[in-house]
């Protein structure tokens, strides 16, 4: 049976860097995801706010082995540089905001770790639904580890989108319905 985290005041709250690279990538093979021990859920994005360096969403992540969480998120972009503050969210909390999507988006992520370089680098891999869009973020601790990716000496190719703003937030949701 599906669990629901719960509302845990201590850790309700974390703030982080959104600043990852992104890449527009085709299919990675569920063996490569298997290989690299990568993490996967359904994410059901629902934006309440939108504005040009703004957004506020709620995100309903049920993993594979059947546990939810929920969370309510906002970014703000100020100076090129996004910061995501998210906090945990109950089920009555997410319903009650549910109602005041004005955009939705669903996307099967993956997240798993990549070593290049000898740097540990924090990949998302997102198949959205009704698209063969895909695409990776690559994280890493700092700037500079994070601009030392060599989209080359990945095991796909990757077309390099960061810094596209369609592929940001609200804004890929948009865009997604455009290629649909």
């Amino acid at each position: 049976m599906p669990t629901t985290t719960p509302l845990n005041t201590q850790e309700n709250k974390e703030t982080l860097d959104d600043n990852a690279r992104k890449f527009i990538v085709d299919a990675l093979d569920q063996s490569f995801l298997t290989e690299n021990r990568a993490s996967s859920f359904t994410l059901l994005v629902d934006w309440l706010e939108t504005s040009v360096d703004n957004e506020k969403k709620i995100v309903h992540k049920t993993f594979d082995n059947g546990d939810v969480r929920m969370f309510l998120v906002s970014k703000v972009t100020k100076d090129s540089k996004r910061v995501a503050e998210k906090e945990k969210i109950d089920e009555q909390q997410y319903k009650a905001l549910l109602p005041s999507s004005t955009l939705h988006l669903e996307k099967k992520r993956h997240e798993f770790d990549y070593i290049q370089n000898n740097i540990s680098f924090s990949v998302k891999y997102d198949e959205f639904a009704g698209s063969d869009l895909r695409m990776i973020e690559v994280d890493a601790s700092s700037d500079a580890e994070r601009n030392s990716f060599n989209p080359s000496d990945f095991p796909a190719t990757l077309v390099e989108v960061t810094g596209e703003i369609k592929y940001y937030g609200y804004r890929m949701a948009k865009y997604l319905k455009t290629l649909s």
